[in-house]
């Protein structure tokens, strides 16, 4: 199988694959490649009739190929698109959606607004997770090599908050007064404080609070440490939640709760969000998958009711605790699982003029589709950070007598494939 061809690559496609075509007229998918590269390419697999590859060179290189911005793979893990020039990010990731939304959901936008490209193209990320794992009696930190279980120890890495960099280079450095560990999770708020979060397999944990204090001195702006064991935490030392500022509000986040890794970018989203709810202080709002509120309390501003459903019960006291926070008092928050928290509120017999749904990578359930258009919304607003499953989802509601509008991609992760966007789907438009 391991046999090398050249081929010329036709696009990318969702996952940063090239796609290109052996002579046979079998589809190959190359890893690190551009469109109309020509390069020679190491096959590796086969699964279902379609190839895998490598590439071996690049005979010739794309116009948008550039050196990357980071050395080797102790900077650049993580970032899968390091070779690529960012504006010809921007136009690759909003050809990627354009083409999953027509091959999927068989549709195309009405409007179709240019990508937003990010505030920061480095050191964006606010959270991130390391794995660990002990050799020769020392335990190693990084992340593993995509596909892999390979270990890579990142040092300065490209794309992390240069404070997350900071605090593990002090982590590094006590390693050997830890327990067994088997992930470390860096938190950073906007506000430049640090939370961390381990995690083992032993049942304790020896005193920490001169750890901590020890870390501190490597990292002022650490506010404290939470400790689990098989995913039950077991001490919490100092502040455990980050405390986030965007657009005069202030959120706080409790350990590991989700908040969006790329902050100032996420301004812009929220943004777009309001933009497209067109609210005139008459309307019941429906956020769906809302975790801490991140668009259910600027939302709530604009309207008159605003109810959020969240499965995590820490996230949703968070909420709540940011809805006081904020002094917003129009706003209900329900942790439940998605589908039972939609049957709940249906059996109030309730209706909502506008509906936002921000998914998991996974999408959202048949049910909870079926639950949504129960409202009768006349918007519904979806944030997505996997075209696939958005293209399945917005293909139901087309079904349904939903057209898609507008269609916002936003660009939250420079440098990776990722691709985020704002979907707006109105009835009978």
């Amino acid at each position: 199988m391991m046999r090398e061809v050249e081929i010329t690559v036709e696009k990318l496609v969702h996952g940063g694959m090239g796609m290109s075509r052996l002579q046979t007229g079998q589809t190959v998918f190359v890893a690190g490649v551009l469109p109309e590269e020509r390069a020679l390419v190491r096959i590796v697999r086969r699964r279902k009739g379609i190839f895998e590859a490598v590439p071996v060179s690049i005979i010739t290189p794309s116009p948008d190929r550039i050196a990357p911005p980071c050395a080797g793979e102790k900077q650049c893990t993580g970032a899968t698109w390091p070779h690529i020039a960012y504006p010809a990010q921007l136009r690759y990731k909003q050809e990627i959606l354009l083409d999953t939304l027509r091959r999927i959901g068989g549709m195309e936008p009405k409007r179709l607004l240019p990508i937003l490209p990010s505030p920061r193209t480095d050191h964006y990320r606010l959270r991130t997770q390391f794995n660990v794992r002990t050799t020769d009696g020392m335990q190693r930190i990084g992340f593993f090599r995509q596909g892999t279980y390979q270990l890579i120890e990142v040092e300065d890495a490209f794309l992390l908050h240069p404070l997350i960099n900071k605090t593990l280079n002090g982590i590094r450095s006590l390693s050997s007064r830890l327990p067994a560990l088997t992930e470390i999770h860096i938190n950073v708020s906007s506000t430049e404080e640090v939370h961390v979060l381990f995690f083992s397999r032993q049942e304790s944990y020896p005193p920490m609070d001169q750890l901590l204090a020890e870390l501190k001195k490597w990292s002022p702006e650490v506010i404290g440490i939470s400790g689990f064991v098989a995913r039950k935490k077991v001490f919490s030392l100092g502040r455990n939640y980050l405390t986030l500022v965007m657009d005069g509000m202030t959120f706080r986040a409790t350990e590991g709760n989700f908040f969006q890794v790329n902050w100032e970018q996420n301004r812009n989203m929220v943004r777009t969000v309001l933009d497209f709810a067109g609210l005139t202080g008459g309307e019941t709002v429906l956020d769906l998958y809302c975790g801490i509120g991140n668009f259910s309390l600027p939302l709530a501003k604009k309207a008159k009711t605003v109810i959020g459903i969240e499965s995590g019960y820490a996230a949703i006291e968070d909420a709540r605790k940011n809805a006081a926070l904020n002094e917003i008092a129009n706003v209900e928050f329900i942790a439940d699982d998605m589908e039972k928290g939609l049957k709940t509120l249906i059996r109030r017999k309730m209706r909502a003029d506008v509906i936002v749904l921000d998914p998991p990578r996974a999408g959202a359930t048949l049910k909870t589709l079926e639950r949504v258009l129960a409202f009768v919304p006349r918007k519904i607003i979806y944030v997505s950070c996997n075209p696939s499953t958005l293209a399945r989802d917005l293909k139901y509601f087309h079904l349904f007598g939903f057209r898609l509008d507008r269609l916002q991609p936003v660009d939250m992760f420079p440098y990776t494939y990722h691709i985020e966007c704002v979907a707006e789907m109105v009835r009978g438009g």
